[in-house]
């Protein structure tokens, strides 16, 4: 392959393509040099006038064979002065050092998108060495119309400092060696952190500054540390993406964002959680830790959020913590109007390691037994619905918190079923209930208010709708529910 790219090269046999994708097989056992790498993207900014990818494998290893040291003493691979193309993505192998335009006079006046990832930066020697750093490639003239920024495990890059007058798309994940971030960027509508800055150092620093932004989106490390987090001008953001790790109605408040962001961004409408119960010691929680409680009387509610896709990790809850984690997060969202549940079971997690947690304590447990009220809550929707007890109790909470307002909810992905309208009685024992002779079928219309609808029984899909959303009631007064359970 690596010989072929050479050959069209050399002959001009591509001419002058509008695109260009170099891309290696990850298990290949060629060993690219970095001067032809370089040979490669001399022609390519020479070129090409679109898009240009190249997706260089790392090479063949095994867990008994490590990846290779980064080759600091050997040549880099250097991005050239000047390009013509509006795209570039370039995923690199981390044995490979790279360096960014040296030149004052370099240039990518056309580029809108920009990806790196896997590439080794030595923004220190190359800063030293009158080389620019990646701060300085984004932010200055080099390029005037840089709109989407994706930056990817990145190694030895410690900090990044970007001003850009029309940067509008920031992502940076797995930036393991980042201690300080600086993003100024007045039109940044869309920002992604993932494991970037979360360390326990004390100088690990965020700061964004934008007045456009809508849009956040973090992962972290939940047993470390939050890094110093200054977001500007949060009053704009109406999504978030967040990571939450809560024990029932507790969470540790120095290494949460996901609550933190939720808190300070009063007009976000949609949120988008990834649920965690992640089972770390007790010992873990570090000292002069604060424990906050969700369920405390007179918390301010996340009063503007509207809809909420929630994702569950459901092996990491033992004990039942699974619907009261759920309960905690609900009842700050009073005004909560459409839901949707995706419960994730992987009992073959790694996550499962864990034997105990801070919250297994005797003054962590649930301690909080009041109804809470959702009765803006019109659409429901549990993907992944088995019909073991936490997953009935979710089912009975989310009715009995909206009496009168839920429209429509959704089972799906029900699996194990024996065909439609059956129950495998082996699925409904599984969690030792105590009553294994009552069907998922009864279970679920047995449960208060629901006779307000009727239940549809579908092969892997149940759904209930209220008689106002059908506009029909039950005939000659039968219950409706019951004739749809054979």
């Amino acid at each position: 392959m690596a010989a072929r790219v050479d050959l069209c090269a050399a002959t001009g046999a591509i001419g002058h393509p509008r695109s260009l994708n170099i891309s290696m097989s990850r298990c290949s056992l060629v060993d690219i040099s970095q001067e032809k790498v370089n040979e490669w993207l001399r022609y390519a900014m020479q070129c090409v006038v679109k898009s240009f990818r190249l997706d260089l494998p790392n090479p063949r290893h095994s867990m008994f064979r490590p990846w290779p040291p980064l080759r600091v003493d050997g040549p880099a691979v250097v991005l050239p002065d000047r390009g013509r193309m509006a795209s570039i993505e370039m995923f690199l192998p981390s044995c490979y050092s790279f360096q960014l335009p040296v030149a004052a006079s370099a240039k990518y006046e056309a580029l809108t998108d920009l990806m790196l990832c896997s590439a080794s930066s030595f923004d220190g020697e190359s800063s030293a060495g009158g080389g620019r750093t990646l701060g300085d490639f984004v932010s200055s003239s080099c390029c005037p119309r840089l709109r989407k920024l994706e930056i990817s495990s990145i190694k030895g890059l410690a900090q990044l400092a970007i001003c850009s007058q029309t940067l509008e798309r920031f992502e940076l994940e797995s930036a393991n060696d980042l201690r300080v971030l600086d993003v100024t960027a007045p039109n940044l509508r869309v920002l992604e952190l993932h494991d970037c800055c979360f360390g326990d150092e004390s100088n690990n620093k965020i700061r964004i500054v934008s007045s456009r932004l809508q849009e956040i989106r973090i992962r972290h490390e939940s047993r470390h540390r939050r890094p110093y987090l200054v977001i500007h001008n949060l009053t704009s953001v109406c999504r978030l993406d967040l990571e939450l790790n809560m024990h029932g109605q507790y969470y540790v408040r120095s290494t949460d964002v996901g609550f933190w962001l939720l808190e300070k961004c009063p007009s976000v409408e949609h949120v988008r959680v990834w649920l965690d119960h992640l089972r770390s010691p007790p010992s873990s929680v570090i000292e002069g830790d604060t424990i906050a409680d969700l369920t405390l009387e007179g918390v301010a509610p996340f009063a503007s959020v509207r809809s909420m896709d929630m994702t569950v990790r459901a092996h990491q809850f033992q004990d039942y913590q699974l619907v009261p984690s759920i309960f905690a997060l609900l009842l700050r969202c009073p005004r909560l109007r459409s839901l949707r549940i995706n419960i994730k079971d992987d009992t073959a997690s790694w996550a499962r390691s864990w034997t105990c947690s801070f919250c297994d304590e005797h003054q962590y447990s649930w301690t909080d037994h009041r109804s809470i009220s959702l009765e803006s809550l019109e659409d429901v929707e549990i993907t992944g619905f088995r019909g073991a007890d936490e997953d009935m109790d979710l089912v009975r909470l989310l009715f009995a918190s909206s009496t009168n307002s839920i429209k429509s909810m959704t089972l799906d992905n029900i699996t194990k079923t024996c065909g439609p309208g059956t129950v495998s009685l082996k699925w409904m024992t599984a969690d030792q209930d105590g009553n294994g002779t009552e069907t998922i079928h009864q279970k679920l219309m047995n449960i208060p208010t629901v006779d307000r609808g009727r239940w549809h029984f579908g092969e892997t899909i149940y759904t209930w709708t209220s008689y106002a959303t059908e506009n029909t009631t039950p005939v000659n007064g039968d219950d409706a529910n019951s004739a749809n359970s054979a």
